[in-house]
């Protein structure tokens, strides 16, 4: 008999499909182009440049530019002009005596303060520097989870239709079968039954391609995937001081340290500063006038309790930068084990799944023969089918894992697409 020819269920290793005169259960399509000429990385790069914190990028720069002004300049402030007049007639006085001081005040460097300031500058470039890879690391990692999420709700969506068409093809034998007085009433419709399941099932995968396909467009805006994810595993295997993350996270506590130096020799309001000026004095009575030349140098000298809060401040900050640097290092070594771990896993996983692959590919054949020759019912033709597509279906989605699980590999190691 070859009735249930044609319908008997094997599924290779799938990947993500394109989009073209895609058929849908449900009539919402966010619609994907697969571009062949696409890659992971300018993906990367086009969702970096329409990144939101992208804009932070320029707040840093332009910090550095005005530390740079501020560490290059002469003076250590804000320049004043000093005007001072005194008049004996004022004071309830007629001795004609006029006093008239002028000047420029300038408040000057401390000693090591200049040098501070330019470590402050040095360390504001780095930093951001560092920020810009980190930034650029982390929307590779958004990149990553979306490319591969996408990918594994493709591939679900495939197998559910693939699965729904053999079970319509049942249905339609089954029915046959029974006008033809072979099967009972009860056998078509649990055929039925069981296509409307997949049918269910199918929907529902549909519905998750759609907001995998939404989340990646949201985070790159772009209607365009590349067809080819596939990355070499990477040769690290740990953490170093150039990680993204780390190095970003290092370069904000070198900063914070440049702060807190800056603010130990910098005592608030308390600048020492120069005049240069001019001083003029005039005395009606005896007709005399007389000028002269002002140099006034004044030095700080103590109050060190009214400074010491801004320089606790200072290093709040800095240890603040600290524990986040040795958070995220916990975070990232724990990241790693679980990558890891998570790949080695899949690994021995899918070699057990391409096993119960092939077997459940078998097991269809022989459950069809059988079916067909009147020794099974369909029920228990059914129930052997289901697991034999669940098995398919496992073999199918942890060959995807592995291959996400290079990438998450990568990405928790610093390596870039």
């Amino acid at each position: 008999m070859n009735r249930l020819a044609g319908i008997t269920f094997v599924i290779g290793l799938m990947v993500a499909v394109g989009v073209e005169a895609e058929e849908l259960m449900v009539e919402h399509l966010d619609e994907l182009v697969i571009d062949d000429r696409l890659t992971l990385r300018q993906v990367v790069d086009t969702t970096f440049e329409r990144y939101p914190q992208n804009a932070l990028i320029s707040a840093f720069q332009e910090e550095s530019k005005a530390l740079e002004q501020r560490s290059s300049s002469w003076i250590a402030g804000y320049p004043m002009i000093y005007l001072q007049y005194i008049d004996d007639a004022l004071l309830g006085r007629d001795d004609g005596i006029t006093n008239v001081q002028s000047g420029y005040q300038v408040p000057l460097w401390m000693w090591g303060q200049k040098e501070a300031s330019e470590k402050i500058t040095e360390e504001s470039k780095q930093a951001a520097e560092r920020y810009i890879i980190a930034l650029k690391h982390e929307v590779a990692g958004l990149v990553r989870d979306a490319l591969w999420t996408l990918r594994l709700m493709e591939n679900r969506r495939e197998l559910a239709r693939q699965i729904y068409e053999v079970a319509e093809k049942l249905t339609t034998v089954v029915r046959r079968r029974v006008e033809l007085g072979d099967l009972a009433r009860a056998d078509e419709l649990l055929a039925e039954s069981d296509q409307l399941e997949k049918k269910t099932a199918l929907v529902q995968a549909e519905a998750e391609v759609m907001h995998a396909r939404k989340a990646y467009q949201n985070l790159t805006r772009m209607n365009r995937v590349p067809r080819r994810l596939d990355e070499m595993l990477s040769k690290l295997k740990g953490l170093d001081e150039h990680h993204p993350s780390l190095a970003a996270s290092n370069a904000s506590v070198e900063r914070a340290q440049a702060e807190v130096e800056f603010t130990r020799l910098s005592k608030q309001g308390n600048q020492p500063t120069i005049l240069v000026g001019t001083d003029s004095t005039q005395i009606d009575r005896q007709g005399t006038f007389g000028t002269g030349t002002n140099i006034v140098l004044q030095v700080p000298i103590g109050g060190d309790d009214w400074h010491a809060p801004q320089v606790a401040q200072a290093n709040l900050t800095l240890n603040e930068k600290i524990v986040q640097r040795e958070t995220l290092r916990r975070q990232l070594e724990k990241a790693l084990h679980e990558a890891q771990h998570n790949l080695e896993v899949d690994q021995a996983a899918l070699e057990i799944a391409e096993r119960r692959k092939a077997i459940a590919e078998t097991q269809i054949n022989m459950s069809r023969i059988a079916f067909e020759a009147g020794e099974i019912a369909l029920i228990d033709y059914l129930k052997i089918q289901a697991g034999a597509q669940s098995a398919i279906r496992d073999a199918a989605e942890r060959a995807i894992l592995v291959q996400k699980d290079t990438s998450v590999f990568n990405q928790v190691v610093g390596v870039m697409p």
